[in-house]
């Protein structure tokens, strides 16, 4: 089993150290970014995801129904938003390295990453153009 672990994290084991070390700031840059992202669309649909969060809750935990078929219903949103996520996380993945990049653990946790921001990742993915970047303005010319 440790053959496999050294495999899958390389022969460096302080790179994958600094590589860990360097994930919060990254962490922050790519909140920011997908922040910029978000349009109606995305914020209706985590809205069905709470939702189905409060019905478990209110419903399921506190009122005690236990009907299966809301159960699943109240997941369902979750699910489907999890599943969007990675596979957009897959296509940026494959589509911007390659597949031998899923060979390498930092990959897997991009994909869990773009399985978190769930629709908005999966949009961007698919439309390219649907993105919103920001252009600094010009630097001022000294007279």
């Amino acid at each position: 089993m440790t053959g496999r672990l050294q495999d899958f994290f390389g022969d460096d084991w302080e790179e994958a150290l600094d590589s860990l070390k360097s994930a919060p700031g990254a962490f922050g840059n790519i909140l920011v970014g997908t922040a910029r992202q978000v349009r109606p669309f995305d914020v209706i649909c985590f809205g069905l995801v709470v939702a189905g969060w409060l019905w478990l809750i209110v419903g399921y935990g506190i009122a005690e129904d236990r009907r299966a078929g809301l159960l699943i219903l109240a997941l369902l949103p979750t699910a489907l938003w999890l599943l969007a996520g990675i596979i957009s996380g897959l296509i940026f993945e494959i589509g911007g390295f390659g597949i031998r990049a899923l060979g390498y653990w930092e990959a897997y946790l991009l994909i869990l990453l773009c399985g978190l921001f769930g629709v908005v990742t999966l949009r961007l993915a698919l439309n390219p153009k649907d993105r919103r970047v920001y252009h600094g303005s010009a630097p001022a010319a000294d007279a």
